[in-house]
């Protein structure tokens, strides 16, 4: 799409000063509905009753381009959708963000991630009011909300992203029936990846390995460069008004308490303003960084939290990143593993849209079916960081805090939960980040889970993570357990990462007695280890009896350490796997 070069100011949350985006030199809605509102709107787009909204009057309201603003597009720099709403001509301009009651719970949709977004959207209210406008944010269920506005609104034309999560079709499919009953003009842009996925693959193909997908997009060569935002329309009275029934919610309101609600900390301030602020420096910590030290696991520069909620275009940020790298050869080494985490990315989406169920253990054609144990007990003390191993509880801990981990972290809180010491199903683990992780895509995630808990995207390795020693390889000195644990920051650095096995005396000059003041570990991970990699290798090796194109390969589980070693058994070539699948690591 050709889009004149602009430059349009985006306002930051923390002064009343305007920025201008630094672009490179070139040439929610929430995501859930429910069955009931399906079927109402399956049943009022194909009716023909008098009672439908063709048989009503005529609405005073002018003729209005409503821009549905979906939560994995909360910018206006490089925003096709946005664009195209803005340049309508001749009606007025809305912009709506709606929210679904059904993840208004702090169940399902936590503390940390409700903030981030609420600030991504009074960032965004503050950017449409250099454009003469408000940002309109309903509550209800999308279908009904969108049906009651665009009668109220009268509106004519209508834009949006195409949502790249699980099962988000489905919604936009029936918004798309919806348009056309009433009579409405409508665009569909992408915007939320590198490449349109529904592009990259043919329909009923053949699920793609890493390795097919990368070989594919050499072909396709590099994606689209970002378009600039549009300039502010003229000629047209300003519309900053806002009703009550559409301002912004509190904390409170969705469901927190006063006490909840209290900055503890100024990490991960959402909105796209900040976002844009963040890419030079992002880039140039990250490319002097060890990605596998002390320093990278308390690192607090991460941008996957901004491109989740679309704050930062992923289009934008390859294109700046590769602008840097053209003025600093020394980030070229940042560059290949920058792209590759995109890639990844990349590769999740785009399986996910050809496997119905990817994010549920059933019907999921990709996901081996283990037997899972259903222990709540272990769960809930994983769950809430009291396992009794400081490197998975520091992590959970760290997690619940600020929203973010590290993706060693994320590797191995996921192993200990799965096929590495409790035997519990990868879909309880990915429900839990989806509560909590600020940069969570159903998508994403449930790729990384699958694999992690040895479900799925299998390869000619298998790392096992030990919840005692993995840890010394990366933070010797335990700065990371002592940031968020710290009950054991007295402890000196040989029992740091098993506190248990410290005599009373130390833990008396520690002022921490384990058992009291800090758990003990909750299961012998050497035994669980190893009845956890016994039941996996049977499993596997009963699959491979039953598809012998691959030879079988044994592993025992390492006895400490971080170690990659053959898997037990091949698995069918049916479910995706191959000798170059991806890891969590590689994913921003």
């Amino acid at each position: 799409m050709n889009v004149a070069s602009l430059s349009s100011p985006v306002r930051s949350p923390l002064s009343t000063t305007s920025t201008t985006i630094d672009y490179p030199n070139l040439a929610s809605d929430s995501g859930a509905s429910t069955s009931s509102s399906l079927d109402f709107l399956e049943e009022f787009c194909l009716s023909d009753s008098d009672e439908s909204p063709s048989c009503m009057a005529k609405p005073l309201e002018p003729q209005t381009c409503l821009y549905w603003v979906r939560m994995s597009s909360l910018r206006v720099h490089d925003n096709p959708a946005f664009t195209a709403a803005m340049r309508t001509a001749g009606m007025r301009f809305r912009a709506v963000f709606m929210y679904d009651p059904w993840f208004e719970s702090g169940q399902h949709f936590g503390l940390n991630r409700w903030r981030f977004l609420i600030e991504s959207l009074e960032d965004l209210d503050k950017t449409l009011q250099s454009y003469g406008t408000r940002l309109y944010v309903a509550k209800g269920q999308p279908l009904v909300l969108l049906e009651k506005l665009c009668i109220r609104w009268n509106v004519r034309s209508m834009a949006y992203q195409i949502d790249k999560d699980v099962d988000s079709h489905i919604l936009e499919q029936t918004v798309d029936v919806l348009a056309t009953k009433l009579g409405i003009t409508l665009s569909k842009f992408d915007g939320h990846t590198l490449y349109e996925s529904e592009k990259l693959v043919q329909p009923n193909s053949a699920v793609m390995t890493l390795k097919e997908f990368k070989a594919m997009l050499s072909s396709y060569g590099p994606p689209e460069k970002p378009i600039q935002p549009p300039a502010p329309r003229t000629g047209v009275p300003f519309d900053l008004g806002l009703p009550e029934e559409f301002r912004l919610p509190t904390l409170q309101e969705v469901g927190f308490s006063n006490q909840e609600t209290v900055r503890a900390h100024l990490l991960w301030m959402g909105g796209e303003s900040v976002a844009l602020q963040k890419v030079t420096t992002y880039v140039k910590t990250r490319a002097k960084m060890n990605p596998v030290s002390a320093e990278a696991l308390l690192d607090k520069s991460s941008l996957s939290p901004y491109i989740r909620f679309g704050c930062l275009s992923v289009r934008y940020l390859f294109w700046k990143v590769k602008e840097l790298v053209s003025e600093d050869s020394s980030l070229e080494e940042f560059q290949k593993s920058f792209i590759s985490g995109l890639l990844t990315r990349e590769f999740f989406f785009t399986v996910a849209s050809q496997v119905p169920n990817f994010d549920s253990y059933y019907n999921n054609k990709i996901c081996v079916q283990l037997p899972w144990s259903d222990d709540k007990e272990m769960f809930r003390l994983w769950r809430y960081g009291k396992t009794g191993f400081p490197w998975i509880d520091a992590a959970m801990r760290q997690l619940w805090q600020e929203g973010w981990i590290h993706y060693l972290l994320r590797e191995s809180v996921a192993f200990f939960l799965t096929r590495g010491e409790l035997w519990i199903s990868w879909e309880q683990g990915r429900r839990v980040f989806g509560e909590l992780l600020l940069d969570y895509e159903n998508s994403v995630s449930s790729g990384c889970w699958m694999k992690s808990s040895g479900s799925a995207f299998i390869n000619e390795t298998m790392e096992f993570f030990c919840p005692v020693t993995y840890g010394t390889e990366i933070d010797p000195a335990g700065d990371y357990i002592r940031t968020y644990i710290p009950e054991l920051k007295n402890f000196p650095n040989e029992y740091i990462y098993c506190p248990w096995t410290a005599p009373v005396s130390v833990q008396v000059a520690a002022s921490c007695r384990i058992g009291s003041d800090y758990p003990l570990p909750i299961i012998n991970h050497i035994t669980t280890g190893a009845l956890c990699n016994f039941r996996l290798q049977t499993i596997m090796s009963l699959l491979h009896s039953l598809n012998t194109s691959s030879p079988p390969v044994s592993t025992q589980p390492p006895a400490s350490g971080h170690v990659s070693t053959q898997p037990p058994a091949s698995q069918p070539p049916a479910s995706g796997h191959d000798t170059t699948s991806p890891s969590s690591a590689e994913v921003l």
